[in-house]
């Protein structure tokens, strides 16, 4: 491993544990065991760190998300879905980085968007044009139909991660599908 990626691993530890407030170059450093001047060899501030694991983030969910590529639209949608509840209750510090903290990785809509810079998102909306020319997918802008998705699916994580949900995890899960699915498919295709 390289010193560069043992930092990126002990920050998304801190930040986990600290949150942003409590994230330090210094105090990264010297969990690595490194000086601060090594941890500026490779990040110029806390603002260029955070760039890194915004990026790093949205890297390894892509990642995720490119193994259910493959699949039906309904099957993909459940199964992507599905990975991004698990990401977002399982790395809590990655799931920020990649979509709660401004990193200056972070997508910004329309742009980023529409000019493909959001593979996870980009491809959904193809998705949901696929399925729009098969008559299961309701009217409008795949894109926008991809947004709302994804905005439902981020607002129900957050909520239950602040503890507004007394729900099993299946039984959470369940409910992110079924309220995803209410904004995209048609009545008769549910």
């Amino acid at each position: 491993m390289t010193t560069k990626q043992r930092i990126l691993d002990i920050a998304i530890d801190e930040l986990e544990a600290k949150g942003l407030s409590g994230l330090s170059l210094r105090a990264v450093g010297q969990k690595a065991g490194i000086t601060p001047m090594a941890v500026y060899r490779h990040f110029a501030d806390k603002a260029a760190l955070l760039e890194a694991l915004g990026a790093h983030a949205l890297d390894l969910w892509q990642r995720r998300a490119e193994a259910y590529a493959g699949l039906p639209l309904l099957a993909g949608f459940e199964a992507i879905a599905t990975a991004f509840v698990d990401f977002a209750l399982d790395e809590p510090a990655l799931f920020d980085a990649a979509f709660v903290l401004h990193t200056r990785a972070e997508r910004i809509y329309p742009d980023d968007f529409e000019a493909g810079r959001s593979p996870v998102i980009g491809g959904f909306a193809r998705r949901l044009a696929e399925g729009q020319a098969a008559g299961l997918v309701r009217a409008g802008p795949p894109l926008e139909l991809a947004m709302a998705v994804w905005g439902v699916l981020q607002g129900l994580v957050t909520l239950h991660r602040s503890g507004r949900f007394n729900l099993s995890r299946p039984a959470f899960t369940a409910l992110c599908l079924r309220s995803a699915a209410r904004i995209y498919l048609k009545d008769d295709a549910r």
